[in-house]
């Protein structure tokens, strides 16, 4: 058998509660430039997918419900979170 061996350091915690991770805001992101476009394709993305919502009908008997509803809640999902993280990018850019 064999066994494994820890070096004791006292220096250390061992639930590592004595170090502070600090995230940097979304102001000091690399891609924080990317806000505003990001915003403006957030939100035709969601104006497009409004503009779907009639043909839902005619591709769930095409294509079933489940698929039809899962790509639609996907879509919808992934244009609200670029259109959000695009205003709170662009918020806390102008809030300084």
């Amino acid at each position: 058998m064999s066994s494994i061996y820890f070096e004791s350091n006292s220096n250390l915690t061992v639930t590592g509660r004595g170090r502070r991770v600090t995230a940097a805001s979304s102001a000091e992101s690399p891609i924080a430039p990317l806000a505003t476009p990001g915003l403006v394709l957030g939100l035709i993305l969601l104006g497009l997918g409004v503009a779907g919502l009639p043909r839902l009908g005619d591709w769930v008997g095409n294509y079933g419900s489940v698929l039809v509803v899962l790509a639609y809640l996907l879509y919808t999902a992934a244009a609200v979170s670029l259109a959000l993280w695009g205003a709170f990018t662009v918020w806390s850019l102008h809030r300084r």
